[in-house]
Formats: structure tokens, C-alpha cells, sequence
């Protein structure tokens, strides 16, 4: 599969970027504005960045393009 989805948390005000937070040495998954892991069920409120909630964006890379554009 050639495609990768990869998520970062944005701020709306200032464009700060942040990683997804993590338990159990994977990303946890976002739902209904917390973040939760499957593993063992601990939720966790979205991150503030400029006293607003911080914003999950998603972004689509074609990894084929990638690597053959540079060889």
C-alpha cells in the first residue's frame, strides 16, 4: 500500500505542530474530543496550545512518488 496517513495535532491561532499523543509505545486514537488508548482504555484530554484545544489534522503521502522521484 502506498499511501500513509500521518496526523499531527495543530494549534488554530499561532500554527504550533505537535505529536499525537502516546501510551504503550503507540499514537492513541482519537474520539469524540478525547484521546484514548485501545490497549488499556486511559483517556486524555486534547492539548492547548494558546489557552485553545489543539486540532488533529490528517494528511494523506503517496510514499511510491516519494521514493521514486528522488532516485
Amino acid at each position: 500500500m502506498p499511501h500513509v496517513r500521518e496526523q499531527v495535532l495543530v494549534c488554530p491561532t499561532c500554527g504550533r505542530t505537535r505529536e499525537l499523543p502516546e501510551c504503550h509505545g503507540k499514537s492513541m486514537e482519537h474520539d469524540s474530543g478525547v484521546f484514548f488508548c485501545p490497549s488499556c482504555a486511559k483517556e486524555r484530554a486534547v492539548p492547548q496550545c494558546c489557552s485553545v484545544p489543539m486540532r488533529l489534522r490528517a494528511k494523506m503521502r503517496d510514499i511510491r512518488r516519494e521514493l521514486f522521484q528522488k532516485l
